[in-house]
């Protein structure tokens, strides 16, 4: 599933940009913002769930193209405009596609599969790293360095040798991020695991790292399906 973001301050243009998404299978809208200043702030806040932004490009404070400016790294963006005068240079920002004012959905869907087609490509690339925020330094941690992850409200902690990390996401987003790398489980509603670090387990709890984890009950037969079990 792509997560996908609107920021338009035209109520239509949003509305129909919404209907589209909420109707073409394989994509789900976190939030439909109006404002770029707004916008900027959630983007800050909730980078690691956003697969996919569509970004209008005149809009009052801020425009798309001043935000496209203020991120050194953003997801792929889809800008749109009521004008095409803006297609080269918003090009020259690396977006993904561009369309025009008023969208149609044959137009929406071509650039759709432009999205599907990248992150196709992505997983045909696994990457062994995860980028996490720290007092707004995006550090670099290599899966192999994890011990798990564990739930903490709105937060998820990533505890990996020595230290650990605290990111604003859920473990459903990060479930979501982990399902091709069979080197983490789901064990618990608040806990992911690196089974290379799992020392020992029975009917109710594992050892990963010293660290006690309780088992749920619907993931215990999945985990003994995954372990070289003599």
């Amino acid at each position: 599933m792509i997560n996908c973001i609107i920021i338009d301050d035209d109520n239509v243009a949003a509305n129909l940009l919404k209907h589209y998404v909420e109707n073409t299978e394989g994509l789900s809208l976190l939030t439909n913002l109006s404002n770029a200043v707004e916008a900027a702030n959630y983007i800050r806040k909730n980078q690691a769930a956003i697969d996919l932004i569509f970004l209008d490009i005149e809009m009052p404070e801020m425009s798309g193209i001043e935000l496209l400016e203020s991120f050194k790294e953003l997801p792929p963006v889809i800008l749109i405009s009521s004008k095409e005068k803006y297609a080269a240079k918003a090009f020259e920002y690396k977006v993904l596609h561009y369309l025009v004012k008023p969208v149609e959905y044959g137009k929406f869907l071509k650039a759709i599969e432009r999205v599907f087609m990248l992150f196709e490509n992505e997983k045909g690339r696994q990457l062994d790293y995860i980028f996490v925020k720290e007092n707004g330094v995006l550090c670099k941690i290599n899966y192999t360095d994890i011990f798990y992850f564990e739930a903490l409200g709105d937060y998820v902690k990533v505890k990996v040798k020595e230290k650990e990390y605290v990111v604003n996401s859920t473990m459903k987003n990060l479930e979501e991020k982990l399902k091709n790398n069979r080197q983490f489980m789901r064990v618990h509603r608040s806990f992911i695991i690196n089974l290379t670090y799992l020392e020992n387990f029975d009917a109710e709890t594992a050892i990963v790292a010293n660290k006690i984890i309780p088992i749920g009950n619907k993931y215990k037969p999945t985990l003994s399906a995954r372990l070289n079990i003599l």
